[in-house]
């Protein structure tokens, strides 16, 4: 399987959905090369908040991938992370049939069930907050879109 790294970031903070911007970047070595390959995109969202824009940018990249994969994912969202890794709430969530442990239907279970539609058949690790050389840069990108308004 070929091993992709994967780096999220959203232009959106706050709980209060807004338009602005997701982006990702993937990096990985083609067959034979030396230097990594790395596909960065950025795309506009519409009434999104902070943690509907960073479980969308993961989904987006599925979208872009065309076979399974070694995923490390990096992240700078805490309730992304919680979801599959630290806590691991998106599994107590299945076994609850989608209910919080206060008893309440999960936010965002349309999002967080296309992300494990996703996710099947790829072996992946999140990393929270970690530093790497490409998540700086999304964000820069992010934020100058933002401010001309694309």
């Amino acid at each position: 399987m070929k091993e992709v790294n994967v780096y999220l970031a959203s232009s959106i903070r706050g709980r209060w959905p807004r338009d602005g911007y997701i982006g990702y970047a993937l990096e990985y070595y083609p067959p034979g090369k030396n230097m990594p390959a790395v596909l960065r995109c950025c795309e506009p969202v519409q009434n999104m908040n902070e943690n509907r824009a960073q479980l969308e940018a993961l989904i987006r990249v599925f979208t872009r991938m065309r076979e399974k994969c070694i995923l490390s994912i990096y992240t700078e969202s805490q309730y992304l992370y919680d979801g599959f890794a630290g806590p691991e709430h998106v599994k107590k969530w299945i076994k609850n049939h989608w209910q919080t442990a206060r008893g309440q239907e999960v936010k965002n279970r349309d999002k967080w069930e296309e992300l494990l539609r996703g996710l099947q058949g790829n072996l992946y690790t999140f990393y929270l907050r970690q530093p790497n050389a490409y998540t700086p840069g999304l964000l820069e990108e992010l934020k100058r879109k933002e401010g001309a308004g694309q």
